[in-house]
């Protein structure tokens, strides 16, 4: 059977101590909030300040997200990438009237974005809600909002 020895003597006669010095568990401590950091909810590309969307080439990514009720989510144009687009709730470039979907998608003119707009918009009900583009109809975006 093993015995725990908690001062054995190693090479060269020298003491060691499994003891951590307060500076190893800071150093510790601060290595495993970074490395878990980037496990944020939302998927493959979060954003500093949560969950984003960007417009690229006339398509969503990411195509779909998952956020609580109550949380916003940026909508991004980029000015290198992006174009012009008017989103609304529905499918296939199609307006389609959602229940509790944020007002700025609750009409046939939705929200327009042009290229470098960036927009946060708040889900406040639970549901899943599919966005479009008027102007490309294969844009198509599906926010699933957990209470």
């Amino acid at each position: 059977m093993l015995k725990w020895r908690p001062h054995r003597k190693f090479l060269y006669g020298k003491s060691f101590s499994p003891q951590l010095s307060w500076l190893g568990l800071l150093v510790l401590v601060t290595l495993w909030t970074a490395l878990f950091a980037g496990c944020a909810f939302g998927g493959a590309n979060p954003s500093p300040t949560g969950p984003a969307v960007t417009e690229l080439d006339n398509e969503f990514s990411p195509r779909i997200l998952h956020i609580k009720a109550g949380q916003a989510v940026t909508f991004d144009d980029p000015s290198s990438s992006g174009g012009t687009h008017q989103l609304v709730t529905g499918t296939q470039g199609q307006f389609s009237a959602a229940a509790g979907a944020p007002s700025e998608f609750s009409s046939n003119s939705g929200i327009m974005f042009h290229p470098g707009d960036s927009k946060s918009i708040t889900f406040p009900t639970a549901g899943t809600y599919q966005i479009t583009c008027t102007i490309h109809p294969s844009m198509q975006a599906t926010i699933t909002v957990t209470p």
